[in-house]
């Protein structure tokens, strides 16, 4: 009996000790069964590009946000499958996917990377474990939205047993489709990408990939981009040194708007952030849209023969321009019916000058019309195969054969210009012979001439000599008499030039004369006293304005009109021209004296501004003045007093400094209205000489 109790508690001592281990490995066995089930595990046995983890049946999704859910043991049976809708999710937006995989033995510690697609943010997680995030999760939507990731993280996988990939996921807001333009191509953009997407790829042979494909896109989108924008910064400049030459700025803006597509495309293709992405699409249609400006404004000005209709097309452009800014609606219907307008319409007038025979229109026309039957083909493709355009632009055969399209037409304008330059070298050829065959016809005449002069030089001396002394003379009067009309600059102008140019004069000073009682003293004294009369006092008038360096421009009658400040520009124009009124006043005083009160009397207006002096007609010309200033200058002169000088408040400001005045107030002038008027009494003593 003693022994039997001993031997019955070593038993159950055993299997107290035991039973732990057996309740693990039941209970490791039943999981184990559970997880390896082949109905719930993606078995991966070779890498292929297109293979896609996009069995709805495997992947398992909630609508709530746990950390737990990253775990590897984590029991996820309860999950919906990915196929079914989740009808509730966290406050966040935020939602779990989870699929377990394991991968065949050649495939271990292989480097492997996901390729991801999305439109939100992730968090992958490999057996409970971050593995990568792409965008980044918010409160409500996700702060960073990114399509996919260039070069994803890379991993391996040392063993075959099952493995989980869990995904915490925040999908992109519904956007605004109608009046937001960003929401427009969000939409668009978004509903070309699936919600979620993983595929397992060979990480080497990945990014190997894509670095040649980056590197073959940055070597020709860029090379491209550089050479059509250096293209339009040439043509750019030649319009500025010839702006007449409206074709050269068509073809830069041309030039600039492929150079510019090129280099969005660029960044198009190496962009996944969406707000960036988006930014150059929006850019990439407004290239297109100053892409199809270009087109008409080059078309109608090298072929078309209707103005109206070259502005009535470049007006609808600043249309499509203005609306893609305003309402992405009205861009959407414009837009296409635009380019297509202008393809049409290009079309029409380049076979037009064709059947013409117009100059150069095989050359030019060819490289156009190449170009936009592509870009109709690639559109009417688009249309009925209902896809976007700017993704079939960026399609490789597409983009080769529309880059290689797009380069026939500068060369057909540099074909154009080289024609051009080869016209106008073979004409210059031509001249060229010519001024050497006259040149030669000349040098034997003037042989001829040599010879002449060689047997009656004394007499030919003779004869030139008399005729230079006569020339001169001639010319001396000439000068005299044109000097007599004209101030020396402008008289030394036409000369030179034959002609002279109206000027435009900011600061002068005009001084108008007037003698009162001029009708009465003519009926008075008769004709030719009163011609001698104002004789000696215009000629005495004359030298003082010489003397003070002002420019006599006509007498009207009685009126005498004078200038300072032109055709030379004079700092003290002003003072120059009130020392001249007083010497004119001193003059007619002393004249009254010496015929004892008989003589004339005098009314002086001086007004400064600004005025157009220059020419008046090609036979028996005269220089003039015109503006507002001479006419205030009369207008003061009408309303001076006799033996008084009435200056403006302009001319006052001048010379406030220098003389002593009688303010008039403001004084009713005709045709202006009250002004401030003064009289010039004198010079102030200390600037007396």
């Amino acid at each position: 009996m003693p022994n039997l109790t001993s031997a019955s508690k070593k038993l159950r001592h055993n299997a107290i000790v035991l039973l732990p281990f057996l309740i693990f490995c039941i209970t490791t066995t039943s999981l184990a069964q559970k997880q390896l089930s082949p109905a719930d595990v993606l078995l991966i046995q070779n890498l292929t590009e297109k293979e896609d983890m996009e069995l709805d049946s495997l992947w398992k999704t909630i609508g709530q946000d746990d950390p737990q859910f990253k775990a590897l043991d984590y029991d996820d049976s309860a999950w919906a499958t990915r196929g079914s809708a989740v009808t509730k999710l966290n406050e966040n937006g935020v939602a779990w996917l989870r699929l377990s995989f394991r991968l065949t033995p050649e495939l271990l510690k292989m480097p492997l990377c996901l390729d991801i697609a999305q439109n939100g943010a992730s968090e992958i997680y490999l057996d409970g474990i971050l593995l990568d995030s792409v965008g980044v999760i918010g409160a409500g939507e996700p702060e960073l939205n990114v399509l996919s990731k260039r070069f994803p993280k890379s991993f391996s996988v040392a063993d075959t047993g099952i493995h989980v990939i869990a995904v915490r996921y925040q999908s992109h807001p519904v956007v605004n489709t109608i009046n937001d333009m960003d929401g427009s191509f969000r939409a668009g953009l978004l509903s070309s990408y699936k919600t979620f997407n993983i595929s397992f790829r060979d990480a080497n042979a990945y990014y190997a990939k894509g670095i040649a494909k980056n590197a073959k896109l940055t070597t020709i989108l860029m090379s491209l981009g550089g050479i059509f924008c250096a293209l339009a910064v040439v043509h750019l400049l030649l319009f500025c040194f010839y702006y007449k030459g409206w074709y050269n700025l068509y073809f830069g803006i041309y030039n600039l708007s492929i150079g510019l597509f090129c280099i969005f495309i660029f960044k198009i293709q190496n962009t996944f952030e969406i707000d960036l992405y988006l930014l150059y699409v929006k850019a990439s249609v407004f290239t297109l849209i100053l892409f199809s400006v270009a087109l008409t404004g080059f078309t109608n000005t090298l072929f078309g023969r209707s103005r109206i209709r070259r502005i009535i097309m470049l007006g609808i452009g600043a249309l499509c321009f203005a609306s893609a800014l305003i309402s992405p609606l009205i861009t959407v219907l414009l837009l296409p019916f635009y380019l297509m307008t202008v393809l049409a319409e290009s079309f029409y007038i380049i076979v037009r000058a064709m059947l013409r025979r117009e100059r150069a229109a095989f050359i030019v026309g060819g490289g156009i019309l190449a170009c936009f039957a592509y870009i109709v083909i690639l559109f009417l493709v688009s249309f009925l195969s209902k896809s976007n355009p700017i993704n079939n632009f960026i399609d490789s055969n597409n983009r080769n054969a529309l880059l290689i399209i797009l380069i026939t037409f500068p060369l057909s304008i540099s074909a154009y210009l080289a024609y051009q330059f080869g016209r106008t070298n073979t004409s210059l050829q031509l001249q060229l012979a010519e001024v050497k065959r006259l040149s030669a016809k000349t040098l034997e005449q003037e042989h001829e001439k040599q010879h002449i002069l060689q047997n009656q030089n004394v007499l030919l001396e003779e004869q030139v000599r008399t005729r230079t002394e006569d020339l001169q003379l001639e010319k001396q009067k000439s000068d005299e008499l044109l000097l007599n009309i004209l101030p020396q600059e402008i008289a030394e102008e036409l000369k030179e030039r034959g002609e002279t140019q109206t000027r435009y004069h900011e600061e002068v000073t005009v001084i108008f004369t007037d003698f009162v009682n001029f009708t009465e003293n003519s009926e008075r004294w008769g004709a030719e006293r009163m011609i001698a009369e104002l004789h000696e006092d215009f000629t005495a008038f004359d030298q003082i304005m010489e003397k003070h360096g002002l420019e006599k421009i006509k007498t009207i009658g009685d009126a005498y009109l004078a200038v300072c400040g032109l055709p030379l520009k004079t700092n003290n124009h002003a003072h120059q021209t009130v020392l001249a009124a007083l010497d004119i006043l001193q003059y007619v005083r002393e004249k009254a004296q010496r015929n004892e009160g008989n003589a004339l009397d005098i009314r002086i207006g001086i007004h400064s501004g600004s005025l157009v002096a220059g020419i008046v007609g090609v036979k028996k010309f005269a220089y003039d003045i015109w503006g507002d200033t001479v006419n205030t200058a009369a207008r003061l002169e009408q309303n001076s007093l006799p033996g008084k000088i009435n200056i403006s408040d302009s001319t006052y400001q001048l010379v406030k400094d220098y003389y002593i005045f009688e303010d008039r107030g403001l004084v009713e002038a005709k045709g202006k209205g009250e002004i401030p008027m003064y009289f010039v009494q004198s010079l102030k003593d200390q600037y007396q000489a």
